[in-house]
């Protein structure tokens, strides 16, 4: 079993080894898109936090504060690639 914090307000308890990165292969191998072609954004892209492991995996991250900061990272990106 593995135990993380899932945010400010939730702890999230799966089979060890079910983690985020975990999900992004799995996303990876079904959507034929390279872990290299992928970006993760995420609040908690440090040592224990529940998004650290995209970051452990090799995954271009962006660290936000909240779901506004998400949104704004997105739209940034969405900008650059328009």
């Amino acid at each position: 079993m593995s135990v993380n914090m899932g945010g400010a307000t939730s702890v999230d308890i799966t089979k060890k080894g079910v983690d985020k990165a975990y999900g992004l292969r799995r996303l990876s191998e079904h959507s034929r898109i390279a872990l290299e072609e992928m970006m993760f954004i995420g609040d908690a892209i440090f040592p224990g936090g529940n998004d650290y492991p995209a970051f452990e995996l090799g995954l271009k991250t962006v660290k936000v504060k909240n779901p506004d900061g998400t949104l704004a990272a997105i739209a940034g990106i969405v900008a650059c690639l328009s």
